[in-house]
């Protein structure tokens, strides 16, 4: 009996320990194999990821006004820049107008007459700029910037001259085309100040004056960070003359004859009645 009795407890143990390990072979993946939603289809159950973060920092800026339009009336314009940045950086502002050739001429007093001594002629100069920054200019580019151009004197160290001359020379050339720009309003001296807010907004305000050339200007903001540019944004600003003077322009330009005779006409025209005016009183 006692013989029975354990060959009957064996034959009931067999069938719970297939089942298990049915279980175990059911679980644990065949080798080689990848686990369940590696490399396949994502688990339709599961949460959504969360993204990785980009490598490069975000910069999005913008402007008030579309384009300059320059009016008989045109006494200059102020432009609002502003955006937003990834922190931790400094941001600066180049406004650079379209480049041209331009000639200095240098003026030399002759028997109480001043004359013109000589001039010279350079390529790729550009009609305006400006720069602005939240830091102080020379300590952000002491640590270098990335190979960008932003100071006034690189920028200036890239024109060519039309001719060939001696280096002092053209150097004394350089500043008096400086000098011209800046009593013109086009190379302002002073730095603006970009305005940074809650550690990630700035803004900046941007002027133009009166003698604005035409063209297509660019606005780039650049994002240092240790000295180095890690990101930039360019912006296309148009100016261009509208309404009466924009019509004057253009028949000035097409018709250079009947324009020259109008110009006469109208001289004549405002000094006789200037000259009656003055009679009466």
């Amino acid at each position: 009996m006692r013989r029975l009795a354990a060959l009957l407890v064996l034959l009931a143990s067999l069938p719970l320990a297939a089942a298990s390990q049915a279980v175990a072979q059911r679980v644990e993946p065949p080798a080689g194999a990848l686990p369940p939603n590696l490399g396949g289809p994502p688990d339709s159950n599961a949460p959504p990821s969360v993204p990785s973060e980009s490598t490069t920092p975000e910069l999005i800026v913008d402007l008030s006004l579309a384009r300059v339009s320059i009016t008989s009336a045109f006494q200059g314009e102020s432009i609002l820049m502003f955006g937003m940045f990834d922190p931790p950086g400094e941001i600066v502002v180049v406004v650079q107008g379209p480049a041209a050739r331009e000639t200095v001429m240098r003026k030399q007093r002759v028997l109480g007459l001043w004359l013109n001594a000589g001039r010279q002629s350079f390529d790729d100069v550009p009609a305006y700029y400006a720069i602005a920054a939240s830091q102080p200019l020379q300590r952000l580019l002491a640590r270098g910037a990335g190979g960008e151009i932003l100071s006034l004197e690189d920028r200036l160290s890239t024109i060519k001259p039309a001719t060939p001359r001696d280096a002092a020379e053209l150097a004394k050339y350089r500043a008096g085309l400086v000098e011209v720009k800046r009593q013109e309003g086009l190379y302002p001296a002073a730095i603006g100040q970009v305005t940074v807010q809650a550690g990630r907004l700035f803004r900046v305000d941007l002027p133009f004056p009166s003698r604005l050339p035409e063209g297509v200007y660019e606005v780039k903001a650049y994002l240092l960070r240790d000295g180095r540019i890690v990101a930039a944004v360019s912006r296309p600003l148009p100016v261009g003359k509208v309404g009466f003077s924009a019509q004057l322009a253009g028949w000035a330009d097409h018709e250079g004859p009947l324009y020259g005779v109008g110009a006469i006409l109208m001289a004549l025209v405002v000094g006789w009645l200037g000259g009656a005016i003055v009679r009466r009183l």
